[in-house]
């Protein structure tokens, strides 16, 4: 369920006439540097750029309840916005371990408050603020500042924490009694006041020299009763362990190839160079490069030290790159320039050429011993739905990242793996990159941003028999008429995940090139595909090793949300408890995506067993309707009710692109009309314009009215994110502007 007024998904606990924040002022004057400033909140209300206390522009709606109960909420994100810098400066420049840690977790901790003001208010999370001063910090703290020691980072935090308290309390006195935003500033008074008798236990205990386990990585693992060796591993090692040295690990578009023996002996020296910068276990490592064989040497050399590899979008955009500078803590960073990082982090980079030149003098590291449950990775969700979120993947993953592509895709040590997307992305991290290394295969890396030329261009080159894409990219080799070149170059399996498939593409492709496209649904969440489908008319299956469960008993063909259960499942989302509540249930994974289960119709009443014993299998009948697989059926945000009916955006798209076949993308949206009624826009790329208008508006004459999409939008390209995936909310917004 949406918010009429602003389309942000509304909490579980959300009730009609809910505050919502869409119309706030969000211009912002700086009296000092005089800039402008967009942003509902800023830390402290001070200007990002120089500390200063910024003045609002737009007052336009001063003096109404509204704006009062808005200002509120405004403060109270200035006050987390504030703690939370704050303890990530502190994090950032201690330089001892167990202060970092305890800092860190209390960043986190103001983005927990923070992310629930988010989801109750509807307001997209402020922009962080790098440029806080500590001064302005032990200012809003009522600290007089001096030089950054212990006890006087110990006295402005709870300073912090208890201002916090009074302010939550205040306004909960003015909220409705009983009321849910009443409810919420309790909540969150009571977390401060637990904040603080943390943080004054932390000191009394600091002072006494005595650290406790206060400030520990939420997600670290827990120590074990009984045998530690049975649970313990090194997921570089496992991935690396056991493969002929004389074989070829890695190739990169331009002729730099690695075998397994050098892969190896280089990820155990970036072990080492990595512990002479001092990265330690669970301390977090950026690997901010083009794909190649350094990015692969230098996350796998972070996983064997212990600590917690994250690749990072080396093109990713300033805003983008600062939230996950702020949120991560990183401990170093390996990047090409030192340009887009702005301090304290700037002093933790290790520019690409330094540690180049410094590898062949480190000595091999042997690979770190760490519970199988401790992080080794994160991977950043798409940010399909908001910011990306931070998956945190446990070094047990390796056990088994390959069964699904030995046992459900075929792959085999002798084959040749490309992946056109980013290794950033979890998809082709997990498929090509690890999979591919624990069988033993060769994967083929490539540094240019993926397009259709260049991707065929690689395919020709280095020659892969299995092809790693996106529908997106398919489509455009397709129309660029590269897909009989694929396979001719000797591909032998084209499988593509990331978003839908369609079904018109899947046909074209297998027209024009002869092979097929194994479908493949996967998420940040499991790294595995979890589900494939291979074209045979019977929808998606479980993969091996998954276990599919729907998360509700519907009618069939009914769409329902699904639990999955692989034993690549990450352990969840770092500083995102409501999240990790709606999508972690039960030891199994809760994606927004809906699917339904497709039956053949037999004489009896439908008896099925959708949860073969071990998993793995396909739902069997023991008698009446069989079913046919799994059948996608959008997100839950593209299954939108118009005049009282349910709309599939995901099929109208489908049914309308076959209806005009000059139609390159589409995409459907949920939009008010000026009444505040929802209606459908359809936006469309395309290479004739008009033809394709004329023929999207016969189609839609012949549709139900409630399916009849009300606006159509020509447009030179479809929002996505880095990694491919449709951004509805943008062409919501996109809709907006145009209307």
């Amino acid at each position: 369920m949406q918010c009429p007024s602003c389309h942000h998904d509304l909490a579980v606990n959300d009730h009609a006439g809910s505050l919502c924040c869409a119309d706030a002022s969000g211009l912002w004057h700086c009296s000092a540097c005089g800039q402008t400033h967009r942003g509902f909140a800023f830390a402290y209300g001070l200007c990002p750029s120089c500390n200063v206390k910024l003045r609002q522009l737009d007052t336009r709606r001063d003096g109404t309840p509204e704006a009062a109960a808005i200002e509120g909420v405004r403060l109270a994100f200035e006050i987390e916005l504030g703690g939370r810098a704050f303890y990530q400066r502190a994090a950032a420049d201690s330089t001892d371990p167990v202060l970092r840690a305890l800092f860190s977790r209390f960043a986190v901790m103001e983005g927990e408050h923070m992310e629930t003001l988010s989801r109750r208010f509807h307001v997209e999370p402020p922009a962080p603020s790098p440029a806080l001063r500590l001064q302005a910090a032990a200012l809003f703290a009522g600290i007089e500042h001096r030089p950054q020691d212990p006890d006087n980072l110990f006295r402005i935090a709870l300073g912090l924490e208890q201002r916090a308290m009074r302010f939550f309390s205040e306004r909960a006195s003015l909220a409705g009694e009983g009321s849910a935003t009443q409810r919420l500033y309790l909540d969150l008074a009571d977390e401060e006041r637990a904040h603080a008798e943390l943080l004054a236990d932390a000191h009394a205990r600091w002072s006494a020299g005595a650290s406790g386990r206060l400030g520990t990585d939420p997600h670290a693992a827990a120590p074990r009763p009984g045998d530690q060796a049975a649970h313990t591993m090194n997921a570089a090692a496992l991935l690396l362990d056991g493969q002929d040295a004389r074989r070829t690990a890695l190739v990169c578009h331009g002729g730099e190839s690695l075998d397994y023996g050098e892969l190896r002996a280089r990820v155990a020296r970036t072990a080492s160079c990595w512990r002479a910068h001092g990265v330690g276990p669970g301390d977090r490592v950026a690997i901010k490069l083009p794909d190649g064989p350094d990015w692969v040497v230098a996350f796998l050399g972070t996983i064997w030290c212990g600590a917690i590899a994250v690749g990072v979008n080396p093109r990713a955009p300033v805003a983008d790159w600062q939230y996950i500078l702020d949120e991560a803590g990183f401990r170093l960073i390996l990047a090409e320039t030192l340009d887009d990082t702005p301090s304290p982090w700037r002093e933790r980079v290790l520019l690409q050429g330094d540690w180049r030149d410094a590898l062949p003098r480190c000595t091999a590291l042997p690979a770190q011993t760490m519970d199988e449950d401790s992080p080794a990775l994160w991977c950043h969700s798409s940010g399909t739905s908001g910011k990306p979120k931070a998956v945190v993947h446990a070094h047990r993953f390796a056990r088994q990242i390959e069964q699904v592509s030995r046992e459900g895709l075929g792959l085999v040590a002798g084959d040749r793996l490309f992946a056109s997307s980013k290794l950033f992305f979890s998809y082709p991290q997990t498929n090509s990159l690890f999979a591919g290394l624990k069988l033993g295969a060769t994967v083929i890396l490539d540094p240019q941003w993926p397009t259709a030329a260049s991707v065929a261009a690689t395919v020709a080159a280095q020659r892969p028999t299995v092809l790693f894409s996106v529908p997106s990219l398919y489509r455009n080799l397709l129309h660029a008429g590269h897909a009989p070149a694929i396979a001719a170059a000797g591909v032998r399996l084209c499988v593509s995940a990331g978003e839908a498939l369609p079904a018109s593409l899947r046909s074209a492709w297998l027209q024009q090139s002869g092979l097929g496209i194994v479908n493949g649904y996967g998420a940040s969440e499991t790294l595995v595909l979890v589900m494939i489908d291979r074209g045979d008319g019977d929808g998606f299956a479980p993969s091996p090793g998954v276990d599919i469960q729907p998360l509700s008993e519907v009618a069939p063909g009914a769409p329902t949300r699904l639990l999955i259960r692989a034993p690549t499942l990450a352990l969840g989302y770092l500083d995102r408890p409501q999240a990790q509540s709606e999508h972690f249930r039960d030891g199994a994974f809760c994606p927004a995506d809906l699917f339904a289960i497709e039956y053949q119709v037999n004489a009896g009443p439908p008896q099925v067993d959708l949860h073969p014993s071990g998993g793995g299998g396909r739902a069997a009948a023991a008698s009446g309707p069989h079913p046919m697989g799994w059948r996608f059926a959008g997100r839950e945000d593209s299954l939108v009710k118009i005049h009282g009916r349910w709309v599939n955006l995901v099929e109208l798209e489908e049914r309308l692109s076959l209806r005009a076949p000059g139609i390159a993308e589409a995409a459907a949206v949920c939009v008010p009309d000026a009444d505040g009624v929802d209606a459908v826009a359809f936006f469309f790329v395309a290479g004739d314009p008009t033809t394709v208008e004329a023929a999207l508006r016969a189609a839609a004459e012949a549709m139900p009215p409630y399916q009849r999409p009300r606006w159509l939008h020509v447009v030179d390209a479809l929002p996505r994110t880095p990694t491919g995936k449709l951004l509805r909310r943008k062409l919501q917004e996109l809709h907006l502007a145009l209307d």
